[in-house]
């Protein structure tokens, strides 16, 4: 997990920006009836700005289902009270799920330091995750989730989740600086979308047909501009395009 523009909030809120991260996340475990997975994680780090730790695969399908959408709820549930206190103070997360061997036998200088570990943080930032929080409506969509292509084979096109497979946007998740690219996918709890400005296009008046000509070249371009042309007295009303030959009366 990472918070979103963490450094851009007031100086003043950050501590508690950081105290509340490893609260919202217990609560989100808490509110989806996996709070026993929440006390089993594995090494848990808290770096500030971001909460990393692991847990035993058979847990992965939760960490997509229930648990995102919870996070978001959670997240949901304190943003009001946040902008109260200060209109751009928000608490935005991202985060990602990956799945691979990592060393875990309690020593805190070792465990979790694996490839694994590694790309887990490089999708956490890759450009295709920041974009995503960079372009939806901050006050609404507040988590998004990026999973590695084995975790969506695995889990999700494997059918051991809730979530449709059709709910996960297939990115390349990049980080340039660092020589990073692989096949992720994108889920978004709670997606917003940011606005467009459509640029109107304003069609030119066509110009009436005002030939009167009886003849064929003049009818084809005579019907496209709706006139009524008739030949010979009229007498009664007709609705139509062009008419060409004599209109005939028989008088009562």
């Amino acid at each position: 997990m990472d918070v979103v523009k963490y450094s851009r909030n007031q100086d003043r809120y950050l501590p508690e920006l950081s105290g509340m991260l490893p609260q919202v996340l217990e609560e989100a475990f808490t509110r989806c009836e996996l709070d026993h997975v929440w006390h089993e994680r594995r090494f848990p780090d808290h770096p500030g700005d971001g909460y990393v730790f692991g847990m035993s695969p058979s847990h992965l399908p939760f960490l997509i289902h229930p648990f995102l959408d919870a996070l978001q709820t959670t997240l949901w549930e304190r943003a009001a009270s946040l902008r109260a206190r200060d209109r751009a103070l928000t608490l935005r997360l991202r985060a990602a799920l990956h799945v691979g061997p990592v060393p875990d036998e309690g020593d805190t200088l070792h465990d979790r330091k694996a490839k694994a570990t590694n790309d887990a943080f490089r999708m956490l930032d890759s450009v295709a995750l920041r974009q995503v929080m960079d372009r939806t409506e901050p006050d609404v969509t507040l988590v998004a989730a990026i999973v590695s292509g084995r975790v969506y084979q695995d889990v999700v096109a494997g059918g051991y989740t809730a979530v449709h497979a059709r709910q996960f946007h297939h990115v390349t998740a990049e980080v340039p600086e660092k020589d990073f690219a692989q096949d992720a996918w994108i889920y978004v709890p709670r997606p917003t979308f940011a606005e467009t400005r459509q640029e109107e296009t304003v069609e030119e008046p066509r110009e009436p047909d005002t030939d009167t000509d009886s003849g064929a070249d003049a009818g084809a371009g005579s019907a496209a501009g709706a006139s009524a042309v008739f030949h010979d007295r009229v007498g009664q009303a007709f609705t139509g395009g062009t008419f060409h030959g004599g209109i005939h009366y028989r008088e009562s």
